[in-house]
């Protein structure tokens, strides 16, 4: 400070001014570069708020439960990133905190984490938390989803160092990559978290992820029964970087309350033709996509009138998934669980004839006076039906299963059988489901990345927690579904395929009905959005570092 003092005293008074001067325009050069810098991270975080309309609730932010709420999965995936993603852009899986390896005998995949990866809470991602995630949560006892579980039954998993971690299955399995796109948890969180309570924790409403956007807050359930969270970007993230900075989730109860909080939001996915075209507005882009899901009116195999082949055959010939279609407002009807195969050329279509006639060779005649089929004991030909109630949840898929299952029940009174129609909601159908209690069962099965057959088909899952909803058992089919899984040549996969549908479609074990079909609603406002081909309704985000909200 004496320097620069002295310094100033040995000037001459004219170089006094001009230093005066400059010193002036200095500093009101930085307070300008401040005023601006500032009022453009202003106008970008104002302009790059993106808000997403869902239909549902809010409930669990985790990866591991995201099969219960697709507005969690939406959120999940923005939060949370896997060893692997999928590109919907490219239709391709592709490498994502790690890179990694497959052994020759296509049995152990080797998964080396990349440098520089971060949780949302500044700690480092290792190996263990790939560990603690998919060995300690996944595979535990006492872990409860059933669908994820099966996906990991058999796998030797092991933590080789801080920085990689090995899968080793008991025989070659294509489909296995694609299970590990699954958002990673963080251990030294959830550690100490008991398996048996982590759906129910509080890290599930305000949770800690390594992906593109961290929550801020935890989620708001307001009076109106709408629910919301806000994202803001992760200044960490390994990948690409997004440009836009901040996107709020909001879930409407009703349809009807999206559409009047039109102003609200940017974009509305899983929308059907008929909302799509409620919302007639010039500044909405609609996009149409079907998912790798289906639903179908499951046979309980084991049943006492229902396991005769006749018996199914007769209820499958008498059902219109035509009308049905119609109705529900979906236009993909399906014939074979095996989605990669064209559904057109199947051998069960609508028959009334083939229908009575079935139904007769299996010892059910046509009592003419009630108009219902008895055996030859007098006993009426009774079935009861269980579907999933979703009324309180999601409106439009009560309507879709309330008119699924009264059509089917008109549709079968119409050659002798009487339906039973009983609805539930998800807890009291699940308990009723791993008791096998029930005759026919309407439900849908989402396939998701994993378009592994095998949890609903081998005869191996055809137990209490087994998800063989029809509890179907077929030698040669068992052979084929490990065909597939293990095939690695195309060829041979597609024979397998074809071989296996043929199969199943002989035993009629199930009803195969349809696959819906969706739009997603984006304003104008927004670029850069694109897809080749949906695995799940999220994956509608896996490009989101090149969306721009203008």
């Amino acid at each position: 400070m004496n320097l620069i003092k002295q310094t100033f005293k040995s000037l001459s008074r004219k170089e006094k001014g001009a230093s005066l001067f400059f010193l002036i325009i200095f500093l009101f050069s930085v307070f300008q570069l401040f005023v601006d810098e500032s009022s453009i991270k202003g106008k970008v975080a104002k302009d790059s708020i993106y808000t997403e309309g869902v239909m549902g609730e809010i409930s669990r932010i985790n990866p591991v439960y995201t099969e219960f709420s697709e507005a969690d999965a939406d959120i999940s995936s923005l939060v949370f990133s896997g060893l692997l993603k999928y590109n919907a852009a490219t239709g391709e899986f592709e490498e994502d905190l790690a890179t990694y390896t497959l052994s020759e005998d296509k049995l152990t995949y080797t998964f080396t984490l990349k440098n520089d990866v971060f949780w949302h809470d500044g700690e480092e991602l290792n190996a263990e938390d790939v560990y603690f995630t998919y060995a300690e949560v996944i595979q535990s006892p006492d872990f409860k989803n059933p669908v994820l579980k099966s996906n990991f039954e058999g796998v030797k998993i092991e933590l080789l160092n801080t920085r990689e971690v090995s899968f080793t299955l008991n025989s070659p399995n294509r489909f296995f990559a694609s299970t590990l796109t699954l958002g990673i948890l963080p251990k030294h969180i959830l550690q100490d978290v008991p398996v048996s309570e982590l759906d129910s924790n509080e890290f599930n409403r305000q949770p800690i992820g390594s992906g593109p956007y961290k929550v801020i807050a935890p989620y708001e359930i307001s009076q109106d029964g709408k629910s919301s969270v806000d994202l803001t970007l992760n200044e960490m993230y390994y990948g690409d970087m997004p440009s836009i900075k901040s996107i709020r989730f909001i879930a409407y109860p009703s349809f009807e309350e999206l559409i009047s909080r039109r102003s609200e939001w940017n974009g509305a996915a899983r929308l059907h033709k008929k909302q799509v075209e409620a919302l007639n507005e010039e500044n909405l882009v609609s996009y149409q996509y079907e998912l790798p899901q289906y639903t179908a009116l499951f046979f309980n195999t084991d049943a006492p009138n229902l396991d005769k082949k006749n018996e199914r055959l007769g209820i499958a010939k008498a059902i219109d998934k035509m009308e049905i279609l119609d109705a529900i407002d979906y236009k993909v009807p399906i014939d074979t669980p095996l989605l990669q195969l064209d559904q057109e050329e199947w051998i069960h279509k609508f028959d009334m004839q083939e229908a009575q006639g079935a139904l007769f060779d299996a010892g059910w005649s046509l009592d003419e006076e009630s108009g219902f089929r008895t055996n030859e004991e007098g006993e009426r030909y009774k079935l009861r039906l269980l579907r999933r109630d979703f009324s309180g949840e999601n409106a439009k898929q009560e309507e879709t299963a309330l008119i699924t299952a009264e059509l089917i029940k008109e549709q079968l009174a119409k050659i002798g059988v009487e339906v039973v129609i009983e609805a539930y909601k998800l807890k009291e159908l699940t308990e009723l489901i791993q008791k096998r209690d029930y005759d026919m069962l309407l439900y849908g099965q989402s396939l998701g990345y994993n378009l592994d057959v095998f949890s609903y088909w081998h005869s191996s899952q055809a137990t209490e927690n087994g998800l063989n909803l029809s509890n179907y058992q077929n030698a040669k089919a068992d052979y084929q579904i490990e065909a597939i899984r293990t095939s690695f040549d195309n060829d041979d996969f597609d024979e397998a395929l074809e071989d296996l549908a043929s199969i199943i479609a002989e035993d009629v074990p199930a009803v195969f009905l349809y696959t819906p079909s969706y739009y997603y609603l984006l304003d104008t406002k927004v670029t850069g959005f694109s897809f080749k081909k949906l695995l799940r309704p999220s994956d509608r985000f896996s490009n989101i570092n090149e969306w721009i909200l203008n």
